[in-house]
């Protein structure tokens, strides 16, 4: 072939190869010619109307992979790139919840109806406005990035702190660990990466099935093989994932500190705390796990858990609050199955398993174990602030307690009720509201009985931050803390209550007084200090009458006190002392000593049984210059009291007490042979009561043996009582 017919084929070839090319272009631009048909018309004239424009133009080569957005980032937040996927490429920590779309939900519907302007708990750090914004600022103030899980917030709402408002989000649950990882993540107003260091171990990831995709890729970013299209609103691995899914652990069921503790506060220490009205049981509950153990261990059994005293009463046997944990609920069966473990402070840990090697012959990362509570115990719901701790709640975290008697009475005879001459009484001696206010988040408290104001103080709780020492000072018409008992059951003398001979019925006066508790495991001491309106002699010769000589308003005396009490386990004891200058150059030092031993569970025999005992002494001395005092003027009043109970069910008590009491001794230890009048006797009281739920039925039989003459005032006390 000549060179030009080579010319010639290579001419064509190249033009063939144009044509080949361009065919595609020329199709489309035919395609593009052709005209539009009815319905394509209106759908362009349909886009254009909503301000888009479909485009002719053919759709261009997929670009260049785009960096995948974090789900959490909003606008205006600096948006965080991943690095790209492959072999090796390092997995991105999980994003932290938003507080705009995931915390503050949690805390409008949780917090905003008592930590909101105005609310019972106004004077708090938390206080709500609505506004997310200004709400973060709030919140930061009680959360604490370096120490998560010891955050203000989260100790308090799930209980591990005293809060008026229970316990909304149980250790375990969903919003705890919601909470618990934004808090990890920075506490940012919104989302983002976690910081490595505060990641939360995720679980080993299960198997997945076959066609199954997982959940979440948040825990598990799983690198795309090719360019990953940005994934829209729908398909965002929600950040915000039950506790189990993010690797937060859930406490043990048997977790005395995280699960059993938190549940009794909320439930209970609304009467059972140190300025409760069950302050002067056996339960009195401090907020501090150690030592609200070593009060709740003795009042329970592992041996026989149906039978402990702390399930029975909770239940509502015999126990003013009425049933707290009604039968067959779940936080009943959670309680029950922690006494059934052992009643341990702390869970027992799990045996060491050998983890297993991986495919690459590597251990796998730790996982976190995960205790879950047993099918009939789940997590407790959220309780209202005052839900099963006795009283009725009222707003602004107040609480309403009352207690109410009617009593039939037969009296005026010696020996047998039956006898002639006997009459018949019907009293009511107990009539009473008591209002308080007590808070965790606020020092501050309030109680006072509303119908008659015989009582009414306010008061300041301190807690030192390293020692195990509260102090509680009130100021108002306190309770004088003179004996076991300042609320009407001091027993001097054989009676007790509105029987009383000595004391008076409700030993209330203006005053102040400082209560310091410390409290180490099982061993618990107080001591009240304290100043009141005390006793005044009306003429320089008078004998001291204790039941109502005290000085009038205008020209006051005051007295001065100290009680010393030590509790260790079911024993506790008392010494009290009282100072009073009583006018005249005269003078009134008081003293007793009184001391209680509870039943002793597990021990038999004396498991059913309690004990009480107590003496007083008040001597009045001084006024020599006035010829009224000295050697052979200078007298005494004394009161003895022995208390036993005998307690076969948890609902039934049999008592017998016996005193002792006599005035106007001037010679002798107890009693004055010389100075015998019908005021000076010895009681002796039988009884025996039932009690369910708040109403309570007793039986008494009172005798009197009078020392000087014998008068008719033995009588028999048929009464019922209702209190809550």
């Amino acid at each position: 072939m000549s060179r030009a017919d080579r010319d010639r084929v290579r001419a064509f070839l190249i033009m063939a190869a144009a044509m080949l090319v361009a065919a595609p272009s020329v199709a489309h631009a035919q395609k593009a010619q052709k005209p539009r048909s009815r319905q394509e018309e209106q759908r362009r004239k349909l886009l254009e109307d909503m301000g888009l424009k479909k485009s002719d133009s053919p759709p261009p080569a997929p670009p260049a992979p785009l960096p995948e957005i974090a789900p959490e980032a909003e606008p205006g937040e600096q948006k965080t790139e991943q690095k790209e996927s492959g072999r090796g490429a390092a997995p991105q920590a999980p994003a932290a919840p938003s507080f705009r779309r995931a915390i503050h939900p949690l805390l409008i519907q949780a917090c905003k109806s008592c930590h909101a302007p105005g609310g019972a708990a106004q004077a708090t750090a938390l206080v709500l406005s609505g506004d997310a914004a200004v709400d973060h600022g709030a919140a930061r103030r009680v959360v604490d990035v370096r120490a998560p899980a010891a955050s203000a917030m989260l100790a308090k709402s799930s209980g591990q702190r005293l809060h008026g408002g229970g316990a909304p989000w149980p250790v375990g649950g969903a919003a705890y660990a919601r909470v618990l990882a934004w808090i990890q993540g920075g506490a940012r107003l919104d989302g983002g990466p976690a910081p490595h260091a505060l990641a939360v171990p995720a679980p080993p990831a299960a198997p997945a099935k076959p066609g199954h995709k997982p959940a979440s890729s948040v825990d598990a970013p799983e690198p795309p093989a090719t360019a990953a299209p940005v994934a829209t609103p729908a398909e965002q691995p929600a950040a915000e994932e039950p506790a189990q899914d993010r690797g937060v652990p859930a406490p043990a069921a048997d977790d005395f500190a995280a699960v059993v503790h938190p549940l009794l506060v909320r439930t209970c220490a609304g009467c059972h705390s140190p300025v409760g009205p069950a302050a002067a049981t056996r339960l009195v509950l401090s907020g501090e796990v150690a030592g609200d153990y070593a009060k709740i261990r003795p009042l329970v059994d592992p041996a026989a858990p149906a039978k402990s005293p702390l399930l029975t009463k909770a239940a509502g046997e015999l126990h003013a609050g009425g049933p707290v944990l009604k039968p067959g609920s779940s936080e009943l069966a959670l309680l029950t199955g922690w006494v059934t473990a052992g009643a341990l402070e702390r869970p027992a840990a799990p045996a060491p398993s050998a983890a297993p090697a991986t495919a690459t012959g590597a251990a796998p990362a730790p996982a976190v174990v995960v205790v879950a509570a047993p099918a009939a115990a789940p997590a407790a719901a959220p309780a209202s602030p005052h839900h099963g701790a006795g009283g009725i709640g009222l707003p602004f975290g107040l609480l309403l307690n009352g207690r109410f008697d009617l009593a039939y009475e037969r009296r005026n005879f010696t020996g047998s009720p039956f006898d002639d001459g006997a009459t018949n009484a019907l009293v009511s001696y107990h009539h009473f509201l008591f209002l308080s206010r007590e808070s965790a988040d606020d020092p501050f408290g309030l109680s006072l009985e509303v119908l008659s104001l015989q009582f009414w103080e306010a008061h300041f709780r301190w807690r030192a931050e390293r020692l195990p020492i509260r102090v509680l000072v009130s100021g108002g018409k306190i309770f004088v803390p003179f004996g076991a008992d300042p609320l009407m059951h001091q027993s001097y003398g054989g009676l007790a209550g509105f029987d009383q001979k000595i004391l008076p019925v409700v030993w209330a006066q203006e005053g102040a007084a400082a209560h310091i508790t410390w409290q180490r495991r099982e061993l618990a001491v107080t001591d009240d200090i304290y100043v009141v309106r005390g006793y005044a002699l009306r003429t320089p010769d008078g004998v001291l009458n204790l039941q109502n000589d005290f000085s009038p308003a205008d020209d006051v005396k005051l007295g001065w006190g100290n009680r010393l009490g030590a509790a260790f386990g079911p024993l506790s004891a008392w010494y009290s002392a009282y100072y009073n200058r009583l006018g005249f150059g005269r003078r009134l030092f008081m003293q007793a000593a009184d001391v209680m031993l509870w039943r002793l569970r597990g021990v038999p025999v004396l498991g059913h049984f309690s004990a009480g005992a107590g003496v007083l002494r008040a001597d009045v001395s001084g006024g020599d210059d006035q010829g009224v005092g000295g050697p052979g003027l200078d007298y005494y009043h004394f009161g003895s009291y022995f208390q036993l109970r005998y307690h076969p069910t948890d609902w039934l008590t049999f008592q017998y007490r016996q005193g002792v009491r006599t005035f106007n001794n001037r010679r002798g230890v107890i009693v004055d042979e010389t100075r015998l009048t019908s005021d000076d006797a010895s009681t002796h009281n039988f009884g025996v009561w039932a009690r369910f739920r708040g109403v309570t039925a007793g039986l008494f039989y009172f005798i009197n043996l009078e020392k000087g003459p014998e008068i008719p005032n033995d009588f028999f006390r048929a009464s019922v009582t209702y209190d809550f």
